[in-house]
């Protein structure tokens, strides 16, 4: 199911972030398994506009690191169209909307901490956090 990899949601990013014991992480874990971690480029933007990261030079520096490791996903007119679809016929956030026809579209699953945001969109696969990654 993720050979191809793994499409992570900004929730994901911000628990690594935030977490004191990383290595308890979903993504440290997806990492540690050498999965292709990839995320939207919305997702790169969510994560730049928290206040911190611009009022604090280590966050920033935390956050260029992290994301040094991902594979961003830019848009395109498919993606773009999708999402609309999306949001126009489910009530759901434009970002996650994004987010959703991105992974759709890329044939990839979604890892997410936030599964109600994404549970009723046709042709999403969720990925559910199984491991209890430890060093």
């Amino acid at each position: 199911m993720i050979g191809r990899g793994v499409f992570v949601d900004t929730s994901v990013v911000i628990d690594f972030l935030r977490r004191k014991d990383k290595e308890n992480s979903w993504l440290y874990g997806l990492a540690k398994e050498k999965v292709n971690i990839r995320a939207s480029i919305l997702t790169h933007t969510e994560l730049y506009s928290g206040t911190s990261v611009w009022s604090r030079t280590k966050a920033r520096m935390d956050l260029g690191k992290t994301l040094k490791g991902m594979e961003l996903i830019g848009l395109n007119e498919a993606v773009s169209k999708l999402a609309g679809k999306i949001r126009s016929k489910l009530t759901v956030e434009l970002v996650d909307a994004v987010i959703a026809a991105t992974a759709i579209k890329n044939n990839l699953p979604l890892a997410t901490l936030n599964p109600k945001h994404f549970k009723k969109i046709p042709g999403l696969r969720l990925l559910k956090k199984v491991l209890k990654y430890n060093n």
